[in-house]
Order: C-alpha cells, then structure tokens, then sequence
C-alpha cells in the first residue's frame, strides 16, 4: 500500500489563488485538478479524493505531487502539439462582427448569411482557405448559428423591406 499524501499546508495567497482558480475556472480539468489540491490540502485521503473526483488514485497523486513542486502554475493546461487551428483569434473577431451585419454591409448582394458566402468572405479578406464546415462548427463559439432565416417577431418582419406588398398580395387569397 502506498503511504498517504504528505502536503504541507497549504496558506495566504497560494490558498487564496487556489480558491480563485476553482471558482473561475473556464476548463473543466483545471477545476478538478484544483479540487484535487484543495480536498488533499483539507486532509483527505487519496481513497476519498478518488471517490469525489472520480479520478484514478495515479492521476490524483500526480497532480498533487506536480502542486507541490510547481506550485499553482503546475495545475494549468499545458501547450497542445497538433495542427495549428484554421480560423485565427483574427478571423474569429471577424467573423463575431460580421454576422451581426448584413452580407450588403461587405458589397455582397445576398440578404442572410451562408457558410459558404462566410468561408468565401474569410479567404478575400484573409487570403485563407477555411472550409465551409469549419465555418459551421466556428459559429458555435461565436454565439451564431446557421440555420434558415426566418422572421418569428412581427416587429422584425415588419422592418424589412417590401413586407407591406408581400402581405397586401397574400390577403387577396
């Protein structure tokens, strides 16, 4: 059996950054790993730790250990290999503003958005190649989405152009 966590306590401003981190975390892993320190700082034991955390008593040991020698630094996401991503934090500020306007507003003459019409707009402006489905999934983190338009708010209906001709003809039925 192997002996219990030894961690020496944990006080001031490591354990109030470590309160910090958990409360904010934006990623998951991170705010786990910082319950991990933070349950091992309280003296539980690695068995307890498991069973809240539902993590395997290597990975808990690993974390504290790497806390213990890198301090609250040694809990954050380290740098992923792999391709780089198609769409730039550039194109992602592009594309959050531009599909709050209308295609006209970039001298498109279509009057809703496509990912096509957005993949197309991305290479002109950026000269880079990103596909329309890459633009699909992008729109999630830029809190848009692509589906076909439709007008559920009179007000909205109302303001567009020719509404007034469009019902007037389809009254006459």
């Amino acid at each position: 059996m192997r002996p219990s966590l030894k961690l020496k306590p944990v006080r001031g401003r490591q354990l109030n950054r470590l309160h910090a981190m958990y409360d904010q975390a934006q990623c998951p892993r991170l705010r786990r790993r910082v319950q991990t320190v933070l349950l091992a700082q309280a003296g539980y034991t690695v068995t307890e730790i498991v069973r809240i955390t539902r993590q395997s008593p290597w990975t808990v040991r690993r974390w504290v250990y790497r806390f213990m020698a890198e301090g609250c630094a040694g809990l954050w996401e380290a740098p992923r290999s792999g391709r780089p991503p198609e769409i730039t934090p550039v194109i992602e500020l592009f594309l959050r503003e531009a599909v709050v306007r209308s295609p006209r507003a970039y001298g498109l003459a279509r009057p809703n958005w496509t990912t096509t019409l957005l993949s197309k707009l991305i290479k002109r402006r950026f000269q880079r190649e990103v596909s329309d489905e890459c633009v699909r999934q992008h729109l999630r983190y830029v809190d848009g989405v692509c589906r076909r338009p439709t007008w559920t708010v009179r007000h909205r209906a109302e303001a567009q152009p020719g509404y007034a001709q469009k019902k007037a003809r389809l009254q006459g039925f």
